[in-house]
């Protein structure tokens, strides 16, 4: 009988190692789980906490009253391109790091009111909309590779509606012109620019197929030799300074209290259809929701109060002044 007896022992014994185990998997198994709700959590609070741009270059927008995504109406972050143009339409706060301005407030109230969570994400211009030197204009890598769910306020143009889906306008058309020295040092004549060079800024709507529709200027229609493209407005005013262009083409909000340089031309509405809008790609359900809540905007003190901000908050800054671009002041 001991035999028997020696061998129950050590059953029992091996039961109880089993049952240890057991014991010590499930005390792993739900520290594990605990660990992994925990990363979790950090990552949802992480995507609805405001960043400073510093790093990653996105701005929440839509969280930015301390909501969770719990209370967005779905949970998608919706990708917003901005840029910095230097004037107050949108620019870089050096001190705070993110980009402000008209556009961003504006997108900011219009995802608020369609209670969505938005990003602003900084990037160059020539992501949302490229033109070269003698080419036509085409959509740029970034939107069309889907970086983005939207361009935020581009105006809206007959060549970019055969690309990309424009939203309902939340402002209106300014005017282009020639840009020369203060003074015009070299007496440039915007009415005959035959053998001149001009200046554009790389995918903005003051392109050189723009000014190809200005009936009032004899060679409006320039050789590719003639056309220069800058990275930004600094490079077409350092231009213009070398001598290596006549004059540059842009928004007149750009030219607008800059002490260096002037309009030196009529101001020309040729280019646009219509205003500035959100553009995106054609499949993209963005303006599906963008229309409706930024008619409710548009319709409120809120758009208002925006407009005013121009001269207020960003007033600091050339570019706009209120009634040249606010719908309805």
């Amino acid at each position: 009988m001991e035999p028997a007896s020696s061998n129950k022992n050590l059953y029992e014994k091996d039961a109880s190692v089993r049952n240890g185990n057991s014991k010590l998997l499930l005390v792993v198994v739900v520290i594990a789980l605990c660990f992994a709700i925990a990363a979790f959590i950090l990552a949802m609070v992480s995507l609805v906490t405001q960043k400073d741009g510093s790093a990653s270059q996105i701005n929440l927008v839509g969280g930015a009253a301390g909501l969770t995504t719990a209370d967005y109406d779905d949970d998608k972050v919706w990708l917003i391109h901005t840029g910095h143009s230097g004037t107050n339409s949108e620019y870089i706060n050096e001190e705070t790091g993110r980009v402000e301005g008209f556009n961003p407030d504006i997108m900011n109230a219009v995802c608020r009111i369609a209670n969505k969570n938005c990003a602003l994400v900084f990037d160059v211009y020539t992501n949302c909309w490229d033109n070269q030197a003698g080419e036509s204009a085409r959509g740029g890598f970034g939107l069309m590779a889907g970086w983005f769910d939207a361009c935020g306020a581009w105006r809206v143009k007959p060549d970019r509606q055969r690309t990309f889906a424009f939203s309902d306008t939340f402002s209106r058309a300014p005017f282009h012109a020639f840009m020369t020295l203060t003074g015009n040092p070299e007496g440039f004549n915007w009415r005959d620019i035959t053998g001149k060079t001009i200046g554009f800024i790389d995918g903005f709507s003051a392109d050189e197929h723009c000014l190809a529709k200005a009936d009032a200027v004899t060679g409006a229609v320039l050789p590719a030799e003639n056309i220069v493209h800058c990275v930004d407005f600094e490079e077409c005013y350092d231009r213009l300074v070398a001598n290596t262009i006549d004059a540059a083409f842009m928004s007149v909000s750009k030219i607008r209290g800059q002490s260096s340089v002037e309009i030196a031309s009529e101001e020309f509405n040729a280019c646009q259809v219509q205003g500035f809008g959100m553009m995106a790609r054609f499949d993209n359900k963005l303006i599906e929701w963008w229309n409706p809540a930024q008619e409710k905007l548009l319709a409120s003190k809120e758009y208002h109060e925006i407009c005013k901000d121009v001269k207020i908050a960003h007033g600091h800054m050339p570019g706009y002044e209120p009634a040249d671009f606010c719908i309805g002041l």
